[in-house]
């Protein structure tokens, strides 16, 4: 039951996520969501996964935790870090909505010319722009 000045926050998966997602992965994405209360007026990018696909891309998934208004992924510059230091870059141009209070898992996608040295996938995060040191 939700309490007073509770944000009710849902857990919204995009069309093509929704159809293809694997079961395992569904629980552990909703299991994420339960464990991180979305933080009013702050947009948070929760780290789940991360690894390398045969290409040597980083594919970084996450939750995304929106206690603002609407947000778009449209040409946003995003980064990829490691303990704090800059390790990848990149323009994502996918046309992605996430309504305010909701949180929709994402996985970005930073190819290796974006990278500033080698990618370890240990203690990451994902950061925006105005949030780059």
């Amino acid at each position: 039951m939700q309490q007073k000045g509770e944000i009710a926050l849902t857990l919204l998966f995009e069309e093509k996520w929704d159809k293809t997602i694997a079961p395992s992965d569904r629980k552990m994405f909703q299991s994420v969501y339960e464990q991180n209360p979305i933080q009013e007026g702050r947009l948070e990018f929760i780290p789940v996964r991360a690894a390398f696909n045969h290409q040597g891309c980083v594919l970084a998934s996450v939750c995304i935790l929106n206690g603002k208004d609407d947000w778009r992924l449209q040409n946003r510059l995003l980064y990829y870090k490691e303990q704090e230091d800059l390790v990848a870059e990149g323009r994502f141009t996918h046309d992605l909505l996430v309504p305010s209070h909701t949180a929709v898992p994402w996985t970005f996608i930073f190819h290796p010319n974006s990278f500033i040295r080698p990618p370890s996938l240990q203690h990451w995060e994902i950061s925006l722009q105005n949030d780059h040191k």
